[in-house]
């Protein structure tokens, strides 16, 4: 993800540009696959483009490489364009493109954006939202949730895929509780907030 804010700010569209357009992008999922882990010190190359864009949504992929050239990890993302005024989808018109020339998808299992939540699922201890969370946005950082989560593999557990759709933005200060489904092949947590309903975030780990 840092990696994409690094492509953004060298066609100009970083934080304060975004800013001062009141217009920024919000991560709606990833589907990461993960081929090997890094080994601590190895070199690694980090690749990110866009694909394709629709009325509000960007879609782009991102790849780690071996120092030779070969994957390592894989990723698909989809982005919405938000108008920062209303908190609504906004419409990407050729200002918002601009800079960002599409390239060929890069040829990875297509899987369905939402997550299926399993019946049965176990909350766990409540999480409070700190300073340390929060992103350039106010809100609660894309990673954390994945961080969030993996509290809930066992230690030396390295998932060979991660998928994860976010439905709402949390806040500083804001309660946050953790519900768990956990299957041989497949460990899922649904990050909710004081309500229910209020779902934050879904997290899939396939093991």
């Amino acid at each position: 993800q840092d990696c994409v804010n690094v492509n953004s700010e060298s066609i100009g569209r970083a934080t304060g540009y975004m800013m001062e357009k009141r217009r920024c992008w919000f991560a709606i999922s990833w589907n990461i696959e993960i081929k090997r882990y890094p080994k601590m010190f190895e070199d690694i190359v980090i690749k990110t483009w866009p694909y394709d864009f629709s009325a509000i949504m960007g879609f782009r992929n991102v790849i780690i490489e071996d120092s030779d050239g070969n994957v390592m990890i894989c990723a698909d993302s989809i982005w919405s364009l938000v108008d920062l005024n209303t908190g609504r989808p906004a419409r990407i018109n050729e200002e918002d493109r601009h800079g960002y020339d599409p390239e060929p998808r890069f040829p990875m299992k297509e899987v369905p954006r939402k997550i299926a939540i399993p019946s049965e699922t176990a909350p766990q201890e409540a999480y409070c939202v700190s300073k340390s969370d929060i992103d350039y946005n106010g809100h609660m950082s894309n990673a954390e949730y994945i961080r969030m989560a993996d509290e809930f593999l066992e230690m030396g557990v390295k998932p060979k895929q991660i998928r994860v759709e976010y439905k709402n933005q949390s806040q500083y200060k804001e309660i946050l509780i953790p519900y768990v489904s956990r299957k041989p092949e497949c460990v899922v947590v649904c990050i909710k907030g004081k309500e229910k309903d209020d779902i934050k975030a879904v997290v899939e780990f396939r093991l």
